[in-house]
């Protein structure tokens, strides 16, 4: 699951932004010059209307992250967010009033509950912000490893994220009275609940490699028993603060038996195949004037099939064939040998470089979801020969083949598109994240970051 700090916190500001919303639509555009009678709080068509119109400033805020709940955002970067989402939403709502031909959505009296409802929100998250950046959760690292110092750079590069670092306890009294990336080491180890008191800590976060002998337990068990200071592995802390799992050497295979997820019921794979199935099939037959086009200009441009049909590895390592639009020349790896598609890739066409770019390349893998070899929401499905040689070099990587894979994914909203180990490395921390927190809600979130990328057009 998802911590419930994050989630309850997401669900409170996107129900209060809700109701904000509404309510001002509810009262300005009734009692606007030319307002229809039916447009009011008293007539069910007035309400659809305030529904609709709040569901496109919810979905326009979204696109522009303003459903951060844990990161602070300074107010210049608050208003080069809400600006965006103003405009989008005056723009979508004006078409909308374009096609059912209304005054009131077309002119600039839409600008004045609009206004009205932006400048709330905004006051709403100065609000929020606040008690996030007065309430933060004050942190003690107790060890010095590689973890903590990733730790101690990710507190550095969003410092209002819900918590702050105030110190380390360390096992060498040589290290004392220095810092680590700027942080005080602030006593030894044997001494954390004295730490723990004197500098009001609420987590005490453990990042010690070798532990045996070295964790002072007494000491640990005392400050969560008498002084209600919450004690945390590194690799739980990491894990919830960056959004994926830490991959190295020392994440044992014990670690992914005994921690809470990567248990996936029957009722979540029913759901899922059946959402997969009905947004399959009604998009494949809403877009068929689009893909026929897609098609013509392929086989215009350049002699060859229309599909490029590859094989990919599939849930629990089943192989399966891939069907994208071809956006590559005939016979592209002749000279290459199987590699990573790279950025501006000689072997892309005019037409592939367009259908790249908006995704549009893609579409005809909502076949592969109808025929249940993908989901809409999922690791993105890799080639045998890049999976060999990822699983023999990549710990744990065989384990993102647990669920389907997927149109799209926690990783590819995440992280930039990458063709080289590294990339595939970083990539498998965010789908280990999203194998261990499926869920409908994580679905959800990444379905509508996937929309504000193509919308973007932030394709390869």
């Amino acid at each position: 699951m998802f911590s419930v700090r994050t989630t309850m916190g997401s669900i409170f500001i996107i129900a209060t932004d809700t109701l904000i919303c509404y309510l001002l639509f509810g009262i300005i555009l009734p009692s606007l010059a030319y307002s229809p009678p039916w447009l009011s709080l008293a007539s069910p068509y007035g309400h659809g209307t305030f529904i609709i119109l709040t569901l496109v400033v919810i979905v326009s805020m979204s696109f522009t992250r303003l459903y951060s709940f844990i990161e602070y955002i300074y107010p210049i970067d608050l208003l080069k967010r809400i600006l965006p989402s103003f405009a989008f939403s005056f723009g979508t709502i004006a078409t909308m009033g374009f096609f059912i031909k209304s005054v009131i959505l077309l002119s600039w009296r839409l600008l004045l509950p609009l206004i009205a409802i932006y400048i709330c929100l905004a006051i709403f998250r100065f609000f929020v912000f606040f008690v996030i950046r007065e309430n933060r959760e004050r942190i003690l690292i107790l060890g010095i490893s590689e973890q903590a110092r990733e730790i101690i750079r990710e507190s550095h590069r969003k410092k209002f994220r819900g918590y702050e670092i105030i110190g380390i306890v360390t096992s060498f009294s040589d290290e004392l009275d220095t810092k680590v990336n700027a942080i005080p080491i602030l006593g030894l180890i044997d001494d954390v609940q004295k730490v723990a008191r004197n500098y009001a800590v609420d987590s005490i976060v453990i990042t010690l490699r070798e532990r045996r002998k070295k964790l002072p337990l007494d000491e640990l068990l005392r400050c969560k028993v008498e002084d209600n200071v919450r004690v945390q592995e590194g690799l739980a802390f990491y894990e919830k603060v960056k959004r994926k799992i830490i991959i190295d050497d020392y994440l044992k295979k014990s670690w992914f038996i005994f921690e809470e997820g990567f248990f996936h019921t029957s009722i979540h794979g029913v759901i899922k195949r059946t959402q997969g199935i009905i947004v399959s099939s009604v998009l494949l037959v809403l877009m068929a004037p689009v893909l026929l086009v897609i098609a013509i200009l392929i086989r215009r441009e350049s002699p060859g099939p229309v599909f490029f049909t590859q094989e990919r590895v599939g849930r629990n390592g089943r192989p399966f064939f891939l069907r994208k639009f071809r956006s590559m020349y005939v016979d592209a790896e002749k000279m290459t040998g199987p590699v990573f598609a790279q950025e501006n890739d000689p072997r892309v066409t005019r037409i592939g470089r367009i259908i790249r770019k908006t995704r549009l390349d893609e579409f005809p893998q909502f076949i592969n979801i109808f025929k249940g070899d993908m989901d809409l929401v999922g690791p993105r499905p890799e080639r045998p020969v890049f999976v060999k040689k990822l699983e023999e070099d990549i710990p744990h990587y065989k384990l993102r083949h647990a669920v389907r894979p997927g149109l799209t994914g926690w990783a590819q909203v995440n992280y930039p598109y990458g063709d080289s180990f590294d990339d595939s490395k970083e990539k498998l921390t965010y789908d280990l994240y999203y194998v261990k927190h499926f869920s409908w809600y994580l679905d959800l979130l990444i379905i509508l970051l996937t929309i504000k990328e193509v919308i973007f057009s932030k394709g390869r």
